[in-house]
C-alpha cells in the first residue's frame, strides 16, 4: 500500500497535472454519504451536503440530520459555519462527486460542505453558471439548518473557473439580493480568474462568447466596501490564470476598498505547484504542496468562527 501510495502521488505531480480519482483514492473519505438536494430541472443542478461531524454526532453516523420530533433537544444541536466549494474545469468540465477529498478536509474543521455542480457548455454560456451558483446557494439557505449548519454564516470557496463563480457572487450585486450577500463571510480563491480580457484560453472563450464579452463580467469590476473579506491562494507560476493580473490585481481593489484580503504565492517543493494540482494540497495528505488548510483555517476562523 505504501508504495502504491509514493507511485501515485509521484506519478500525478510529475504529470503536472491532479488525477482526482488518484486523489481521491489516496486521501481520507467523507465520513458519511453525502445529503443530495435539486435546485433544478437539469442533472446539473444538483448539490450535494456533507454534514459536520457535529451533526453525525448526533445523529449518527447515517448522515441524516433531520430533527426528531420526540427528541426537542435535536433542533438545539450546535450549527456549523458552511463552506461551498465550486470546482474548475473551464466552465466546460468537472463534477461535484469528484471532491469528496476536500468535502473530508473541511469537515475535520467543523465546517458543513456544500459542492455544487452547474450547468457547463455548452449547453450554457455566461450567465448561465453564475445564476446556478446562485441558484444553489438559495437551495443550500433553504435546508442548511436541517443538515446542521448555520446559514447565517456561509463561505465561498473555488478553484479556477469555480473561483470565479465564488467571487462573482459575491461582489456582483445582480446575483444574490443584499440579504443573501450579507450571508457570505469570507471567500476563498484558488487560481482566480478575476481580470481575464482579453480571453486566451479557447474553452473560456465559448463560455464567454468571446469576443462579445463585457468588461463587467469580470469580478475586479465589482470590488466595493461591502466586498466580503477573501483569501487569495495562487501557483507563481501559472500560464492558464496568471496570478499577476488577476490575484494580485485583485488584492489591490480589495485593499484600496478597505476590504481584509489575504494574498499568497506558492512554489511548492521542486516548484511542481501549478494551476491544476494546486486543489490537491487542500487533501490532507498533500498537504506538504502548499499551506492551503492552514491559511484556509486561519481565515475561516477570522470570518466565520467555529461551530457554536
Amino acid at each position: 500500500m505504501r508504495y502504491r501510495f509514493a507511485a501515485a502521488i509521484t506519478l500525478m505531480l510529475l504529470s503536472g497535472c491532479t488525477s482526482l480519482d488518484v486523489l481521491n483514492a489516496i486521501s481520507k473519505s467523507p465520513q458519511a454519504a453525502p445529503v443530495t438536494l435539486r435546485y433544478g430541472l437539469s442533472e446539473r443542478q444538483m448539490l450535494d451536503l456533507y454534514p459536520p461531524p457535529t451533526a453525525l454526532q448526533a445523529h449518527g453516523s447515517n448522515g441524516s440530520a433531520e430533527p426528531s420530533s420526540d427528541n426537542p433537544s435535536s433542533h438545539l444541536r450546535p450549527r456549523a459555519p458552511i463552506i461551498v466549494f465550486f470546482y474548475g474545469g473551464a466552465w466546460a468540465s468537472g463534477s461535484r462527486h469528484d471532491y469528496g477529498f476536500l468535502a473530508r478536509t473541511f469537515n475535520d474543521l467543523g465546517y458543513l460542505v456544500a459542492i455544487p455542480d452547474y450547468r457547463l457548455t455548452p449547453e450554457v454560456t455566461y450567465p448561465g453558471f453564475l445564476e446556478d451558483s446562485a441558484q444553489a446557494f438559495r437551495a443550500l439557505i433553504d435546508h442548511a439548518e436541517r443538515h446542521g449548519g448555520d446559514p447565517q454564516r456561509i463561505v465561498l470557496a473555488g478553484h479556477s473557473a469555480g473561483a470565479y463563480n465564488a467571487i462573482m457572487l459575491a461582489t456582483d450585486r445582480r446575483w444574490l439580493s443584499a440579504t443573501e450577500r450579507e450571508r457570505i463571510r469570507g471567500v476563498i480563491g484558488l487560481s482566480s480568474p478575476v481580470n481575464f480580457l482579453p480571453i486566451q484560453m479557447p474553452e473560456a472563450r465559448i463560455a464567454f462568447n468571446w469576443p462579445h464579452t463585457p468588461r463587467d463580467t469580470q469580478p475586479v469590476e465589482h470590488v466595493t466596501a461591502e466586498t466580503p473579506p477573501m483569501l487569495l491562494l495562487s501557483p507563481r507560476h501559472d500560464p492558464l490564470v496568471d496570478p499577476g493580473i488577476n490575484s494580485a490585481v485583485m488584492a489591490q481593489r480589495l485593499e484600496s476598498a478597505g476590504v481584509y484580503v489575504k494574498f499568497e504565492l506558492y512554489d511548492g517543493p521542486l516548484g511542481i505547484v501549478g494551476h491544476s494540482n494546486i486543489v490537491a494540497s487542500l487533501s490532507s495528505r498533500l498537504s506538504f504542496l502548499a499551506p492551503t488548510i492552514a491559511r484556509s483555517r486561519e481565515f475561516l476562523e477570522r470570518v466565520a468562527g467555529t461551530v457554536r
